[in-house]
């Protein structure tokens, strides 16, 4: 089974990170972890956070995120996209996990790569954040 590690934030429900999830799905047997970067509010993106358009059957990839007000706004939407994509994920058949990590992507991947103790092989997705 392959192992995708997904790193991602804003864009958690872009098209193109959709596409690719989905892709890796019907290529064959894969498992998700998912990390989301706690990004902190002075950091966002008003336009990467902004709303995308699902396609049928994908209505768990539409959520519309306004730019937070406090780190605790952000936290709490990074908290609620996780709990969206790993739902989604675990819907389409796919055995998923993920958390909420550093706001620094890379510090994000290191603990989660240390912590989890990943096998080979893994895959890594990285989008912007």
């Amino acid at each position: 089974m392959r192992r995708c590690l997904v790193v991602a934030n804003q864009t958690l429900q872009a098209a193109e990170l959709r596409d690719e999830l989905r892709e890796r799905i019907s290529a064959g047997p894969c498992s998700f972890f998912v990390i989301v970067p706690d990004t902190k509010a002075a950091q966002y993106d008003p336009v990467a956070a902004g709303a995308v358009l699902p396609q049928p059957g994908m209505w768990w990839w539409a959520t519309w995120y306004a730019r937070p007000a406090t780190d605790e706004d952000a936290t709490a939407q990074a908290r609620e996209r996780l709990s969206v994509m790993l739902d989604g994920l675990a819907a389409l058949g796919a055995p998923v996990e993920g958390d909420l990590g550093s706001s620094d992507p890379l510090e994000a991947i290191e603990k989660a790569c240390t912590e989890r103790r990943f096998g080979l092989p893994v895959t890594t997705i990285i989008t912007s954040y």
